[in-house]
This record gives C-alpha cells, structure tokens and sequence, in this order.
C-alpha cells in the first residue's frame, strides 16, 4: 500500500479539512487504494504519544503567543483568496474567520485543536506523515503557508467559508509544490518539514551556504538579495495592516540594504548539548536544526564577520579541549571588538576609532569596543548591541537626519525655536542619543539597567561629548526626571523585541513630545503598540482626527515608515517610525 498523497489534491479530498467534518474524521486519513484517495480508519494508538510514565495519552494542540503571527498570515491568505474568488459579490463583506462563526471560541476550538492529519511528533509513522501541498503564502518569519489544497481548490474551499488544514513549511516559497513531512501539531495548523521541492519557484537559486536548509539561523538564502528586501518590506506592510485596518493604506519606503550581504554579523553564540549516548569528540557544536532542538555542527558561519569566523573556530577549539568538563552542554560567545592595532588587550580610548583594528573576544566578562562612523563605543561583551556593524552609520544617521530635517521644518514654518532636547529611551550603551547628540542642546538617556546607564556615560566621555547625561530611572515613572519642554524635544524609543507596554506608551503620550523616533527589532510589536496609540486616540491615520479626544494627551500623525535589513539572509528586519505631534 502507497502512502503517497499526491492525487489527495483532487475531487476525493477529505471532508475533514473541514471543521464542521472534524469531530467525524479526526481518526481518519487519506491513502493511495488501488490508485483513487480514500479516507481509511486509523488506531487511535496513532493519533497518541507518550508520556514520561510509558502509559498513552491523546495530544491536542494548545494555542500559544508564538501561534499569532502564522494564524494572522493564514487569516489574510484566505481573505485575499475570498476576495480573488468572490466575482460576483464584491460588496459583500470580507469574512473575519473561516471555519467557524464570528466569536465561536467551541467552533475555533473543535476545528484547531483536533487535526485531520497525522504528524510524527503526535505519534503517526513517517510513511504516513508525508504528503505533497501547494506553498500559498509566506509568513512573517520567511516560512511557507501550505495546504493540499491548489489555488483553484482553495479558492472554492474559502469562497463558501470553509477553512482548510494549513501546514507550515521552511525553506520553501510562495508558489512552489512541495513535499514535506508533518511534524508537530499547532493551534490550526501543522509544523513541518521539507523533502523535496516539485515545482520551484522562479525566485529560487541556490544558496550558498552548506547548511542551509537544516540551520536554523537563516531563512531566506534560497533567493537573491533584492527579493529578500521586499519580502520584509511586504512584511513590515503586513504588520501594520494585521495591527489596525487603518493601517492597510500606509505608505512604507523601500528596504535600506545591508553594506554586506554575508559576513556582517559581530556576535555568534553557538552551543552544544551533551548527550548520554554521544561520545566527546562527537559532541555537536553550532547551531540548532530547524523545527528541532538538536544541535547541528557548524564548522563556519558566512554571515559572520572575518574576526567572528574566525573566534567561532577558536571558540570550537577550545570547547572540544575541555569537553570532559562540561555535564549539561554550554552556549558559548563570539564577539568581534576594536583594538590597538598590535595591542589586543590596550587602551582605546585616546585613539582614533579609524586607527582601531578587526579582533575577537570570546569571554562574555570582557568588554569590547564597536565603532560607528567616528563614535567608539564600549560596553560587556555579553550585553545588547546592534550586531551588524555595516550598517549602523546609516541606520543611526537616519535617524538624525530625520530629527533634523522635523527641526528645520518646525523652524521654517512655525519659527518658535524648533527641537532643542532629545530623550533616548531605552538607551542602553547610548548608541542613539550620542550618534544624535550633535543637533541637540541637551540629550538625556533613560535606561532600567544601572550597567547600562554607567556604559553610557562613558562612552560620551570617551568621545569628548558634553551634552550628554543618561540616567537610572524606573519603569512606571519614566519621565519622572525629564525637565524639558515637550515643544522642544524629540523621543527616540528603541525597545526589545516584545515592544514597549502600555504603561511606558502612557507615560509617553501623557509627556507629549513633539517628535517620536520609533526603532524596532519586532515590527509586530511595534505595528501594536502604534495601534494602542491609535485607540487612546492619539494617532491620526489618512488624515482623519481622532473622533473624540480629551486633550489630556498628545496626537500624532505617521510621518515615515522606514525598514532597515540588518540581518540578510534571515526573515529579521529593523524599522524606523516617525511620529509628529499635530
């Protein structure tokens, strides 16, 4: 018997991609019978695995944060499907939810919590986890939205507000038909992985690097630069049409483009476990398998800097010396730093940042040097800093033109003395408020982390800057400190990547500064925390002024939305929002 599913894709499909059909079918799968697809029974002792006891319990998939961001991508392919699909009925409303109604959290949950289809991690032999799907979509993090369903098909399928069953595949693209194995089971939908590809795309070449396709460090090597840059730009777009409808018309720029497509990254951290069955010298070092947690061995990394190649290979070095040592596994840390040409353990700071020379630190207690455009800067190696040295003098330089070009606007059409003061917060080593500090009377940095705080003052001192002062200050009193005039100041806000929360956003907005720099390494998060402005009122979208505003905070309009690629090769991207007060 052939467990092949390629003629699955026909008249004879399941009903149970259907989630009125799941309660029926969800112990039933497809097979190759005498050359046509039929639904047969399958041992519940299948659709099990087990736990730690050795005894069998049935597994239904739970959702999870980690979950939105591919049921928001699935969301918009089946609206863009219904819409393509929809001929007749253009005025009719576009349909929030396939599946299941409006609101119906039994509905969502019979449909997504029991799959129609086996998976290996849910306890289904391989031969029978295995099926051919048509790539429909990318999601935000560059893998594919799949299902065994063709355009044609899918198109029928969501036009009567049915939902199929969507498998999630890396290293694919939009367009392709592929043939993947299904892995684990997620809140309406399957994780999966690749075998082979039938139909490529056109975008498709081949990637360079040895270990793509298994790494799961980068995403997007299966197609050129150019087309890298727009899919994130697509992505940035994305973010902010899933945060607020309102956003779906916002204009944002072309993709600034990493100087060095391959060997910019600064820092590393590869790492290893240490297994009862593995022998040291065997022992994996590199970086994890996607969609696993075993450790892949990688001897070299070509996104790495030349000084970081070349610490990974020491740092590997080492580690297999003292493997003896190691009982759990260990990550270990690779940075590239600055030194004193012919003195790596000197004094930097009375030396021009031009006469510094490309080296490596691999203990995270050292503390390492970063140079961008004539600024140095110094802070732990095991501390945050932007890792692709490259870009940072346009990516900072941008934000002080943009600051800039707001102040000379203000002072052309308004003349009342323009934006005298920035606050970087969020500031950490003072890469903003030092890189910007030129155009200012007076910066200060707020920062939570007293480390940070210190490495800052530092660093303006080191490079001869007087108009800097960052500060310690509390999270739920953030501008506690600030003694400007919100007329005349500017905010620069760089958050991690979980985004600002709703207390800080109020504390800005109740501030009101007349300029607001957002930086962002997650443009979800950034699109929602705009959107929370959007809510309270606070932001005008197409020109429209909120419909009732009670004057105990400021309105803003989106000035500029500008992505940065600081990370080729991988579905990452930076983006800078202006936002001025109206």
């Amino acid at each position: 018997m052939s467990h092949d599913m390629s003629s699955a894709a026909g008249a004879k499909r399941p009903a149970s991609l259907h989630s009125a059909d799941v309660s029926d079918h969800q112990n039933n799968m497809v097979q190759q019978i005498g050359g046509s697809a039929q639904i047969v029974k399958v041992s519940e002792q299948k659709r099990t695995k087990l736990n730690s006891k050795g005894k069998r319990k049935a597994y239904q998939a739970r959702k999870s944060n980690a979950d939105e961001t591919v049921l928001d991508a699935i969301r918009l392919l089946l609206q863009e499907k219904w819409r393509s699909s929809n001929r007749e009925g253009l005025d009719t409303d576009v349909p929030t939810v396939f599946g299941w109604n409006a609101g119906d959290q039994h509905g969502e949950a019979s449909f997504c919590r029991v799959p129609p289809i086996p998976a290996k991690l849910a306890g289904g032999d391989v031969s029978e986890c295995e099926f051919e799907v048509h790539v429909h979509e990318m999601s935000e993090r560059g893998h594919g939205i799949a299902t065994r369903e063709n355009d044609e098909e899918l198109g029928k399928l969501v036009l009567n507000k049915n939902r199929p069953w969507v498998f999630v595949v890396p290293f694919v693209l939009k367009g392709e038909k592929v043939r993947i194995r299904s892995v684990r089971h997620e809140w309406g939908y399957t994780q999966s992985d690749l075998l082979s590809v039938i139909e490529k795309s056109p975008l498709r070449i081949d990637a360079p690097c040895q270990y793509f396709g298994k790494c799961s460090g980068c995403q997007l090597q299966h197609i050129e630069h150019q087309d890298q840059l727009e899919f994130k730009r697509e992505m940035v777009r994305r973010a902010f049409s899933v945060a607020s409808p309102l956003f779906a018309s916002l204009a944002v720029s072309e993709v600034i483009q990493s100087p060095l497509p391959f060997g910019y990254r600064t820092k590393l951290t590869p790492h290893f476990d240490i297994r009862k069955d593995t022998p040291s010298e065997k022992v994996a070092i590199g970086f994890t398998i996607s969609g696993q947690r075993r450790v892949l061995d990688i001897e070299d990394c070509m996104i790495g800097t030349d000084a970081v190649r070349r610490g990974m290979a020491k740092a590997r070095l080492n580690a297999k010396a003292k493997m003896a040592d190691y009982k759990r596994g260990a990550t270990l840390l690779v940075r590239e730093t600055n030194v004193p040409n012919g003195s790596p353990n000197g004094d930097v700071s009375n030396i021009p940042a031009a006469d510094l020379v490309k080296d490596f630190v691999l203990d995270p207690k050292s503390w390492v040097t970063d140079v961008v455009g004539d600024i140095k800067f110094r802070f732990p190696a095991s501390s945050f800093f932007q890792n692709n040295a490259s870009i940072l003098p346009a990516f900072t330089g941008y934000v002080r033109e943009e600051l800039q070009r707001w102040n000379d606007s203000f002072m052309t059409t308004e003349n009342d003395g323009g934006l005298r003061y920035l606050i970087d917060a969020y500031c950490g080593s003072g890469l903003f408020g030092i890189a910007c500090h030129s155009q200012f009377e007076k910066v200060m940095g707020i920062e939570i982390s007293t480390e940070s705080i210190c490495c800052a003052n530092n660093n303006a001192r080191m490079n001869g800057i007087d108009n800097c002062d960052f500060v310690l200050g509390d999270a739920t009193k953030i501008f506690e400190k600030v003694d400007t005039s919100p007329k005349h100041t500017a905010v620069v806000i760089d958050p991690p990547r979980k985004g600002s929360s709703p207390e800080f956003l109020d504390q800005l907005l109740a501030y009101g500064p007349r300029v607001i720099v957002y930086i962002a390494c997650g443009v979800p998060a950034q699109a929602r925390d705009i959107a929370y402005m959007q809510r309270k009122d606070a932001i005008i979208v197409d020109g429209r002024a909120p419909e009732s505003n009670s004057s105990q905070h400021a309105v803003y309009r989106i000035a500029s939305i500008q992505p940065f690629d600081l990370f080729p090769q991988t579905y990452h991207v930076e983006n800078i929002v202006t936002l001025v007060r109206e």
